[in-house]
């Protein structure tokens, strides 16, 4: 579904595009610009998607990607270890979870919520920090591409408290709340 065809205009002027400018990407001629932003044209299907193709192509050529705003330390834990050092990474490092790997698998993730969650559900600190990561981890954190558009990102950190970006398949770096808001 293409969006109201009012929107042309303000995206071409946000992009800082004349008339001419996006007729000529789009392959239209100007006029035919001029005609649907003043309302006096409906224009074809295949005209109209044209138009916001190359609206959705120059939007997303200018903004932000993930590679643009991710953190290139990634700390990580193995799957293995005690919770008690997943604990003193965090605190040591200032940050609220870590992805969760078996070698060189993402298999979790943990973080501060988990840990509170469980002792609020009655565990025992001192049991709680003797547990094995794998014991008690989450789910993985979602992998993304390095050049997945920021607002994606935006809305996939709605779900998750970090995404992993990939580089040709191999772990780049790491996305959380804070990075995004840094940015």
């Amino acid at each position: 579904m293409l969006p109201e065809l009012t929107e042309i205009k303000k995206r071409r002027k946000v992009l800082g595009l004349t008339q001419f400018q996006l007729a000529r990407e789009a392959g239209v001629s100007q006029s035919l610009i001029a005609k649907l932003e003043s309302g006096l044209l409906e224009p074809t299907y295949s005209k109209a998607k044209k138009i916001f193709f190359v609206l959705d192509k120059l939007e997303n050529k200018s903004s932000k990607k993930a590679k643009d705003v991710m953190s290139n330390k990634i700390l990580k834990i193995e799957s293995r270890d005690f919770v008690k050092n997943a604990i003193k990474q965090m605190k040591k490092n200032d940050i609220s979870q870590l992805p969760v790997f078996d070698s060189n698998l993402n298999v979790g993730s943990i973080s501060e919520k988990t840990i509170l969650d469980k002792i609020a559900s009655g565990e025992d600190m001192k049991i709680l920090e003797s547990e094995k990561i794998e014991d008690v981890m989450e789910d993985p954190f979602p992998s993304i591409s390095e050049d997945t558009p920021i607002n994606s990102v935006a809305v996939l950190l709605q779900h998750s408290q970090a995404l992993l970006v990939l580089r040709k398949n191999k772990l780049s770096g790491i996305i959380t709340k804070s990075d995004l808001l840094k940015s």
